[in-house]
């Protein structure tokens, strides 16, 4: 991920970004996909999981969580804001996510919300190779591919839905949904800003 993006979130940290993001219900935003998380314990990377909101959501579901988040102040906010012991946190960044495969361990679902505008079509294939390494067999990949414009400060790529799926195809997943919602948010819904979620499985 570039590094200007990373320092737009870094700079957005000090105003009132955390509490816009903190006060977004995961069980609203996740709904259109809930179904697709297991049912029992297990183990999920949020890749990019900013401030730890869903993160922390999911660990009062019993899961286990591996939070990834490259930006310092969103991933100190987290730290600060949900000590749960399910959620542990490292620093790392997409594509390659060398650090977190350098932990040794595979994961049941891979969540990545709100992340995938800020990569380019080729750190997307690459990102698809990283994914692969990660996600035990029959384990899913939830994401979210935005619509619209990004804050100037923080650049996002368009993103094609069908060259998406066609590239963890290559990697060997399979669609399981695809499902188009307007943004939760209400400034980004009077913006127009919509979502396209998928669900991959390995």
């Amino acid at each position: 991920m570039k590094n200007d993006i990373l320092k737009g979130y870094q700079n957005a940290a000090g105003g009132d970004f955390i509490e816009r993001i903190e006060g977004i219900s995961s069980a609203e935003l996740l709904s259109p996909v809930i179904g697709h998380f297991p049912q029992q314990s297990s183990h999920v990377a949020d890749i990019g999981a900013g401030t730890g909101r869903d993160a922390a959501w999911l660990a009062s579901l019993s899961h286990t969580v591996v939070a990834v988040e490259p930006v310092d102040a969103l991933r100190d906010a987290g730290i600060a804001k949900h000590k749960s012991p399910s959620i542990s946190w490292i620093n790392d960044t997409l594509p390659q996510l060398s650090q977190t495969i350098a932990i040794g361990r595979t994961f049941d679902v891979i969540l990545l919300c709100a992340v995938w505008q800020h990569l380019n079509d080729a750190d997307r294939q690459v990102a698809f190779s990283a994914f692969r390494r990660l996600i035990s067999d029959g384990g899913k990949i939830i994401m979210s591919i935005r619509h619209g414009a990004g804050a100037p400060t923080r650049p996002v790529y368009p993103a094609n839905v069908s060259d998406t799926v066609k590239w963890a195809e290559l990697q060997g997943f399979s669609k399981l949904s695809e499902v188009f919602t307007q943004s939760v948010q209400a400034q980004n819904y009077r913006a127009g800003i919509s979502w396209t979620w998928l669900v991959l499985q390995a």
